[in-house]
């Protein structure tokens, strides 16, 4: 009966507005009630729908208001329902279960099964335009398709898919017949309301809850099964168990991250073991300092006292040799940089740390690059460590103009007998290091198939010749 009664009230508005007659003041009173009435109801049907639960005074009122004088418009509100909130992600797993939803809550009924399979149809077909390109050439759509069974995964093409569904008719008779805004652009209707009290223990609460579980459950573990299936069969699974035969009993003695641009698919052996890295500090130790220097905390041109007790370090460099007298003339931030890359310069990378500690803690810095608290002294890294920070420097997200300074020194550093013996040198920026007769290897390799590799040993034969033969493996894959 309730039903039957909205849609009287709905046609005799729509013909309201098509009848040349005069609206008395006690007539446009029950025309506000019923917008009132209806606009109760859509915030509530959200609450129903979107969530499963029953709308609180608080989150309807302000809602109520909101919507009622037209500070925000139904675009909005839909949005922030659907697209922002954890509560609706979290309890909207499956794709059919979100075409169901927001076809239910936007049109006002439940999907027709022509209608559901355009959208279940639809959003194949942008989640393959928008993502498959992350997958490896050689993986079908049906398969892609499983892998993103959750809706979470797709948030561009849900944020199509629900926008493209209000620019129905359905949806904008719905907001007209309750006096508010469709989007932002539409002109306020300035209306009394009645109390939002009052609205609130009129409506509607029809709640909408289905159990999907075990759906949920069965989609979750196809998923996983393929993607293992997916990465099992994966050239970089096919790299990781060649490098593993290589090594042998020399297995524990190594590790190794590895990281393919193109296919976004890596591996690691041992890759969370830390050891002494050596000069490959040096690597992270730059990108902290022009990360400063983008946020304005640093100027490249500022210089850095030198303190003998402090700063000298024999081994590689070129400033050991400028010391007359444990004096050294203070340096700028840009060639203490430059010294460190190029030359692998130890006292200009302790310059550097002093430099860099006055404006900022050091391993703080390590710590928002890698995403977790580096509690740690000594010089200690791993070599998945130092693939994010190599992701961090090929990707650049923040167009750090001064990121590719570090990479043409890297470039001009290499020395041709760890990662770059058996691979063209004008397409590799590593950084090497050594510590106690160890030695270590970290770098970018770039030209058609880019890719990331870090290698750390110890107590190793031959070890200089295992990095390279390990790097000639990834470059040949």
């Amino acid at each position: 009966m309730k039903k039957i009664s909205k849609y009287f009230v709905m046609l005799f508005l729509i013909g309201m507005c098509f009848l040349d007659i005069k609206v008395s003041a006690s007539t446009m009173n029950v025309m506000t009630k019923t917008s009132d009435k209806l606009l109760g109801n859509f915030i509530e049907s959200a609450y129903n729908i979107f969530y499963g639960r029953e709308s609180d005074l608080d989150g309807f009122t302000y809602w109520y208001e909101m919507l009622g004088t037209g500070q925000v418009s139904a675009k909005y509100f839909v949005e922030k329902f659907v697209l922002e909130s954890k509560e609706f992600m979290e309890s909207t797993k499956l794709k059919e279960d979100f075409v169901d939803k927001i076809y239910q809550f936007i049109l006002g009924r439940k999907p027709e099964k022509d209608g559901r399979q355009y959208w279940l149809d639809y959003i194949d077909g942008r989640i393959l335009y928008v993502y498959k390109n992350q997958y490896p050439s050689n993986v079908k759509n049906s398969d892609i398709l499983t892998l993103r069974w959750n809706i979470n995964d797709s948030p561009n093409v849900l944020y199509e898919v629900v926008n493209k569904m209000m620019e129905s008719p359905e949806f904008s008779i719905r907001v007209s017949l309750m006096n508010i805004k469709l989007d932002k652009n539409n002109v306020n209707l300035p209306v009394k309301r009645t109390d939002a009290l009052a609205i609130f223990e009129e409506v509607d609460r029809d709640i909408y809850i289905v159990d999907n579980s075990e759906k949920i459950k069965k989609a979750q573990e196809k998923a996983a099964a393929l993607e293992e299936k997916i990465y099992m069969n994966s050239e970089v699974q096919v790299l990781k168990n060649k490098i593993v035969k290589y090594l042998g009993n020399n297995i524990n003695n190594v590790a190794v991250s590895f990281y393919d641009f193109n296919t976004k698919q890596g591996f690691d052996i041992n890759g969370d073991v830390l050891f002494k890295a050596g000069s490959t500090h040096k690597l992270p130790l730059n990108l902290v300092l022009y990360d400063l220097v983008q946020a304005g905390k640093i100027n490249l041109n500022s210089k850095v006292e030198y303190v003998h007790s402090k700063h000298y370090e024999g081994g590689s460099g070129v400033f050991q040799n400028q010391v007359v007298n444990q004096y050294l003339p203070p340096q700028t931030f840009r060639e203490l940089s430059r010294r460190s890359l190029l030359n692998s310069d130890n006292i200009a990378a302790n310059m550097l740390i002093t430099g860099i500690n006055q404006y900022a803690n050091l391993y703080n810095e390590y710590g928002k690059i890698l995403g977790y608290p580096l509690n740690r002294t000594g010089n200690m890294f791993s070599t998945n460590e130092m693939n994010t920070f190599f992701k961090k420097l090929y990707y650049n997200k923040d167009n750090n103009p001064n990121y590719q300074f570090i990479i043409d020194n890297l470039k001009n550093s290499a020395a041709g007998v760890r990662i770059g013996r058996y691979i063209p040198e004008s397409i590799v920026a590593d950084k090497y290091g050594s510590y106690q007769g160890n030695y270590h290897d970290v770098g970018l390799v770039f030209g058609d198939r880019p890719f990331a590799i870090s290698i750390y040993t110890k107590d190793l034969p031959n070890a200089e010749r295992v990095i390279a033969n390990i790097a000639k493996m990834a470059y040949e894959r």
